[in-house]
Order: structure tokens, then sequence, then C-alpha cells
């Protein structure tokens, strides 16, 4: 048995092979294969990190017993059929069964990540948020991930814009001082926090880059700067919502269901916490997971291939494989 995972982003497109062991055989890092890219930028992503996996192991296409992609932006129908048109004309290019191509949303591969296949749902919080769940019926249920504009509450990104907009309210006095003004003011490199307008509007602000201004929030906050606390605090209770939503949406709130984080934002004591007791206090049965922060994106598309091909997931050792990830 030999599985590829792969996780294809914007950015980078990681992927991974494993045996039957669950031994890790190769981890490939290349360019980026998000959807909003043309077909052939795409195509030719996932052929480079799968075909460099193929020859690190010494295999062919024959020897693979599955291929798994995790995959951004599938959110709507214009994205689906893309994907499906993208993995079928991929099959022919590895001379690959077509069933033996499998991906999906990348909140589903995080699903699986933090759950292993059991009833729950997975609250995904790195620059942008969203939930995603299944109920023992097979039936799926999402929340938020509507994007910055619009929503992605308990998101870096959305910590960072309310950190910002904290800190225009202190420097003003239109809301209380926070430690924010000054050390938003020497991230940006400038005299005077209102000088920050000529840098983030120089062109179109780019939420990748403001999100990281999400880790300044938790260092004032461990400081304890109120303000800072406050956000990430409401960022816990957000984030926890959404796992609420997609409980009562797939009819589990009263029910035995595994619930967990993962993402950057989880790296914040006081979000954890927070999330942990929002969870607990609305989700009476379930049972809280530590979050998946680090490395933990190619675990999702590995337990979607095992489960494919029907290789029992509750009782893998987790952490061995996302040590060897």
């Amino acid at each position: 048995m030999v599985i590829i995972a792969l996780d294809s982003g914007k950015t980078r497109t990681n992927a991974a092979a494993i045996n039957d062991n669950l031994n890790v055989l190769c981890k490939v890092s290349g360019k980026g294969g998000g959807l909003i890219y043309n077909d052939e930028v795409v195509i030719n992503a996932l052929m480079n990190v799968i075909t460099e996996c193929m020859r690190m192991m010494g295999i062919k296409a024959n020897d693979i017993s599955i291929i798994t992609i995790s995959w951004a932006d599938l959110d709507t129908e214009y994205y689906w059929v893309k994907a499906s048109r993208i993995i079928d004309e991929l099959a022919g290019k590895i001379n690959i069964p077509r069933s033996r191509l499998v991906f999906d949303h990348d909140a589903v591969a995080a699903y699986y990540a933090v759950t292993l296949g059991e009833p729950g749902v997975a609250v995904i919080a790195g620059t942008g948020a969203i939930a995603l769940g299944m109920n023992a019926r097979g039936e799926r249920a999402r929340s938020s991930g509507w994007g910055w504009l619009i929503g992605d509450e308990g998101s870096a990104g959305w910590i960072a814009l309310k950190a910002l907009n904290a800190a225009s309210r202190a420097y003003d006095g239109r809301g209380p001082w926070t430690s924010l003004v000054n050390r938003l003011r020497d991230y940006f490199n400038v005299k005077d926090l209102l000088s920050i307008l000529d840098v983030i509007y120089a062109e179109p602000p780019e939420i990748d880059k403001l999100a990281k201004l999400a880790t300044l929030v938790s260092e004032e906050a461990e400081r304890g700067d109120e303000v800072s606390i406050s956000i990430l605090k409401e960022a816990g209770r957000e984030l926890a919502l959404n796992a609420v939503t997609v409980a009562r949406k797939l009819g589990m709130i009263n029910e035995s269901i595994v619930v967990g984080g993962v993402g950057s934002v989880f790296n914040s004591r006081i979000v954890n916490e927070e999330f942990k007791n929002a969870v607990t206090n609305m989700l009476i049965k379930a049972r809280i997971k530590e979050p998946l922060v680090g490395n933990y994106s190619l675990l999702g598309p590995i337990i979607m291939g095992l489960r494919k091909i029907g290789k029992e997931t509750t009782s893998i050792n987790v952490e061995k494989l996302l040590k060897e990830l």
C-alpha cells in the first residue's frame, strides 16, 4: 500500500507518502496549486510533487493505492467543477485510474485530522476561519469561511483587523488605551500611529500579511493589555460558536462528539482556553481535543486516503505521523 497525500494552497503544494506501517516514505514541497490559478498551473503544481515522490520512492503509477488532495477554495460549484476537470486531466497525465484520485475541501481534511472520522467538528483558524463537521449519518455542515471582508470571525485576519481598529480608537481617544498603539507603531516603523495609513493603504491590503499582527496581539495580551485580552477572548468565543452552530445543524448538540481546533490562532493560550470553556458550556457531551498546530496539513488527506481504502483510522498513532510529517 502506498498513499500519496497532497495539501495544495495558493503559495505551496506539500505532499507526503506513507506505506502499510504508516511510515512516511517521502516529503516534497512545490509551487502553489490553488484553484484560483489556471488549469495548467494547477496541474503542473500537482504533477511536480507527485512525480517527485514517485522518483524518491522508486515506484510507478500502478504501485500507488490512492492519491488524496486537500484543496482550499472549494466553496462554490464553480470550483468543484474546475477541480473535477483538473483531476480528470491529472489522472491521464500520471496514467492512473481516475478512481484512485480523491479530493476534498481542506476543511474536510482538517475534520479528519481532528476526529479521525468520528462524528464531530473541526474548527480551523489560521489567516481565515471555518468550521466543518460530520454526524454519524455522514451528513456534513459548515459555518463561517466567508472571507475577511464578510466574516472569518476569530481568525488571525479578524484579530488583526480588530487590533488595528482598537488602536485607532485608543489613539483618537474614542476607546480605552491599549499598548497596541505603540506596538503597531513600532511594527510598521513609523513615528506616529496615524502614519500607518501611508503603509497600509499604499496598495490594496493583503489579509495574509495583516494576519501576522495577530501574534502581536497575543504577546500584548500575555503582558496584561486588557484590550488585547478582550480581542482574543472574543475570538475564542466566535470559534466556539462555529463549532456549536455546526453541531446544531447536524443534530449533535446533545451527542457525544469530538471537537477540536486546527491552526495557528490556537497557539494563543487565551483563545484556546476561551474556546474550550465556551464549547464545554454549550456542548456538554463533547470531547475536546488539544488543538493541532504546526505541520498538521497533510494528516487530514492521509486519513482520507486510509479511510478510502478501508483501513481503520480510529486507533492510528497520530503523534507518530505528525512527528514524521
